[in-house]
C-alpha cells in the first residue's frame, strides 16, 4: 500500500479512490518541439501488477476507513473528514484573499493553449468554454493528453467542486496544439501552437494568453516566440512556464516562449516557500545586452509542486512543475483585471500597461529565503502575491 494516494469522490467526499502516485512528478525531458509538461505514466510492464494490487488494496481501506468513520461519527458528531487538496497554494499566493474581496475575473477573457480540455470533469461542468482544435477536427472539446495536462491547468483557474479555481468567471478559451505522442509526452507542431496563440488574442480577443509548455530557447522556438511577440504588441498579457529542467541539467535558458522580454515567465515553489529544485533559471544575456528590469527571467515564481487538480475519468491528479505555477499567476492576474479594467487591451494602447503590470509585479513579490535581490537567475524577482501586486498597481496607475 506504499505509496497509493487517496481523493474524495466528487459526488460524497466521504468516499475516498486510490490514485497512481506515478502520475506525481514532473517530465524531465521536455526540450522537444513545443511541449507541455506532462508527469510520467506508469511504466506498462508495471501496469498490469500495480493496477491489480491497488484495486484489492481500494476495498481493504474502504472497509477500514468506513468502520473508522462510523466509530468517530458515533464518538464525535460534530467531527468532520478531512481529505487531500492543495488550498494552500491559492491561500499562499493571496488569491483567496482577493477573492474575498468580491473578485473572481468576471470581465475578463483568459486563453488556455494546451492539449485541450475534458469538460464532462464534474468540477468543469457548469464553466462555459469556447473551444477549438489545432490538433485534429473535433467540434467539440477534448484533451489530448494522456493524464490530461490541458484539463489539470483549466481546473486551476476555473474548476467549481472539490477544486475552487483562481478565477472562476473569466470568459475561458482553450486550444488544443499540444498531443501526446508515442512516449506519452505531450509535444506539438511550433507552427501549430504559434496558430493557436495568435487565435487566442486575434479571434478570442483574450487580455490575457496562459502557456503552460515551452520550447528550447536556443534552438529553434521562432514560431511560436514571434507569436508571443504580436500577442503582446496588441497588449495582451502573455503569462508562459519558465521550464522543467532546473539543477545539475539546468542550460541556463528559459523555455521558449517564456525568454519573450514583455512576458513573464514563471518558477515554481513548494509549500514550504522553497524554490522547486527543477524549476529552470534565466539567462540574462540578449544578442543586444544584459536584460534590464522588468524583464529578467524569470520574473516570478508561484506555487507548482504537489498541486492537486483535476484529471481524466472525474478524477483528482497531482502534478509539479511551472506548468502549475504559470496558471496561478494567470489567475492572480484575471482578478487584478477585474479590479482594473482599464489594464485590459480593449482600454489601452499598445504594451505600456503590460510594463506597468510588470514593474508592479517586481515591486511587490514576496522575497524568498536566500534569494539573490534585487533579481534571482531562479527565484526572479520573488514569490507571487497577489493582494500585493494589486495594490501596488492601484497606487501607480495610470499606465503612460
Amino acid at each position: 500500500m506504499d505509496g497509493i494516494g487517496y481523493l474524495p469522490e466528487p459526488s460524497d467526499h466521504r468516499i475516498l479512490s486510490a490514485v497512481d502516485p506515478s502520475i506525481s512528478g514532473w517530465q524531465e525531458d521536455f526540450r522537444s518541439k513545443v511541449i507541455g509538461w506532462e508527469p510520467h505514466k506508469p511504466p506498462l510492464t508495471q501496469a498490469p501488477r500495480g493496477r491489480q494490487n491497488r484495486t484489492i488494496g481500494v476495498w481493504v481501506v474502504l472497509a477500514i476507513f468506513i468502520a473508522l468513520f462510523l466509530l468517530l461519527d458515533y464518538q464525535q458528531p460534530i467531527t468532520k473528514l478531512t481529505y487531500p487538496d492543495s488550498e494552500w497554494a491559492w491561500e499562499d499566493s493571496g488569491i483567496r484573499e482577493l477573492q474575498n474581496s468580491n473578485l473572481s475575473g468576471q470581465g475578463v477573457n483568459v486563453c488556455i493553449v494546451d492539449t485541450g480540455v475534458d469538460i464532462s470533469h464534474p468540477d468543469l461542468q457548469t464553466v462555459q468554454i469556447h473551444f477549438k482544435d489545432f490538433v485534429g477536427t473535433s467540434m467539440t472539446a477534448v484533451d489530448y493528453g494522456d493524464s490530461n495536462h490541458g484539463t489539470m491547468m483549466v481546473g486551476i483557474l476555473v474548476a467549481d467542486g472539490h477544486i475552487s479555481g483562481a478565477a472562476p468567471n473569466v470568459t475561458l478559451s482553450v486550444a488544443a496544439a499540444l498531443q501526446s505522442d508515442t512516449d506519452g509526452e505531450n509535444s506539438g507542431d511550433e507552427e501549430t501552437v504559434a496558430a493557436a496563440i495568435d487565435w487566442c488574442w486575434q479571434e478570442q480577443d483574450a487580455d490575457i494568453i496562459s502557456l503552460s509548455l515551452g520550447g528550447d530557447a536556443m534552438s529553434g522556438g521562432k514560431s511560436t516566440y514571434s507569436a508571443v511577440e504580436r500577442a503582446l504588441a496588441a497588449g495582451t498579457y502573455v503569462i508562459a512556464a519558465a521550464g522543467n529542467d532546473g539543477g545539475s541539467d539546468d542550460d541556463g535558458y528559459v523555455a521558449t516562449p517564456a525568454n519573450v522580454p514583455l512576458a513573464i515567465a514563471v518558477g515554481a515553489v513548494n509549500e514550504d516557500g522553497r524554490l522547486w529544485n527543477a524549476s529552470s533559471q534565466g539567462n540574462q544575456q540578449l544578442d543586444s545586452g544584459l536584460r534590464l528590469s522588468p524583464n529578467e527571467k524569470p520574473e516570478v515564481v508561484a506555487p507548482g509542486v504537489e498541486i492537486i487538480s483535476t484529471g481524466r475519468d472525474n478524477t483528482y491528479f497531482r502534478s509539479s512543475g511551472t506548468s502549475d505555477a504559470t496558471v496561478f499567476v494567470t489567475g492572480a492576474l484575471a482578478l487584478i483585471l477585474e479590479q482594473h479594467n482599464e489594464l485590459l487591451p480593449s482600454q489601452s494602447s499598445g504594451s505600456s500597461c503590460i510594463e506597468l503590470v510588470k514593474d508592479a509585479l517586481v515591486n511587490s513579490s514576496a522575497h524568498l529565503i536566500g534569494q539573490v535581490m534585487p533579481h534571482d537567475d531562479g527565484a526572479g524577482y520573488g514569490a507571487l502575491d497577489s493582494s500585493a501586486w494589486l495594490a501596488e498597481i492601484s497606487a501607480t496607475l495610470p499606465c503612460d
